[in-house]
């Protein structure tokens, strides 16, 4: 009797999985292990010994890598010049981890910041030009019982967050704010 296949394949994958095209897979291979801690799950070759496709892992999330191919319309954010999509990368010390980051060929989008939501947040680009927001979650927000009964909670914990920031109000003014919170803001 032939061994039935999981069609979800749940043993090696979520749901989802990110898929990045880069310039270089072994050198993104080696950022990715160095500055955020994924191990490598493996790297297949072509017929040419160049690598086509690596797989990489962390706390159960795979990231896929692989490599440009204009013909296919697959360029890397790099090339582009930009990246429409961001990364979100949880970990135990955001500090650390972003000033190890910057150190291997990262660049910072601003410093280290306490967020509205409970978590100090840093911003860095790649070498390969994709944009993580690495976090540490420190505190829950607080959430006052008026605010929880008007559904008012995550623009009030914002404006809160703004008032002790001592920024005007509009999410444009601080970056990070701009890049994740304003999302968070319009969370009807």
């Amino acid at each position: 009797m032939a061994k039935k296949i999981d069609p979800l394949n749940k043993k090696q994958y979520g749901a989802v999985s990110a898929m990045l095209t880069v310039s270089d897979i072994s050198a993104a291979v080696a950022f990715y292990q160095k500055a955020f801690g994924f191990t490598k799950r493996g790297i297949m070759n072509g017929p040419d010994r160049n690598p086509i496709h690596a797989e990489l892992t962390l706390r159960g999330t795979t990231l896929m890598l692989g490599p440009e191919n204009p013909t296919l319309g697959k360029r890397s954010a790099k090339t582009v010049g930009a990246s429409p999509a961001g990364l979100f990368l949880y970990v135990e010390n955001v500090d650390k981890v972003v000033a190890k980051a910057v150190g291997l060929g990262a660049t910072a989008q601003g410093q280290v910041t306490d967020m509205f939501w409970g978590d100090r947040c840093g911003v860095v680009v790649d070498p390969e030009g994709y944009t993580w927001m690495v976090g540490t979650h420190k505190a829950e927000p607080h959430i006052t019982g008026n605010e929880r009964e008007n559904g008012r909670a995550d623009g009030a914990a914002a404006g809160r967050y703004r008032n002790r920031r001592g920024l005007s109000g509009h999410p444009l003014d601080d970056p990070l704010l701009a890049w994740f919170g304003a999302k968070c803001l319009r969370s009807r």
